[in-house]
């Protein structure tokens, strides 16, 4: 029989912005428009200091709140999620 896993998204409203200690987390983000979109939570640093956090697409273009998107959720981690199903790699 299958291994099931349940895994729980806390969504957050778009005001609610990402923190740098989010930093590298995957995120799902709601867009209005056309559904969800995969993101990744990083930080900007200028000599040592940040100075924005946003989430962004793999190709670096950042999603803003309100604007691209109005609710985001952090991801489970994958690879801690992925060892649960080691024995289904072939």
């Amino acid at each position: 029989m299958s291994k099931h896993v349940t895994e729980s998204l806390v969504f957050r409203p778009a005001s609610e912005l990402p923190t740098a200690d989010l930093e590298g987390r995957d995120v799902l983000v709601l867009n209005p428009c056309d559904g969800w979109h995969e993101g990744r939570v990083l930080a900007f640093r200028e000599d040592g200091e940040i100075y924005h956090v946003g989430i962004y697409t793999w190709l670096v273009d950042e999603m803003t709140p309100h604007d691209f998107y109005v609710a985001w959720a952090l991801l489970p981690d994958s690879i801690a999620l992925s060892k649960t199903f080691e024995a289904e790699k072939r």
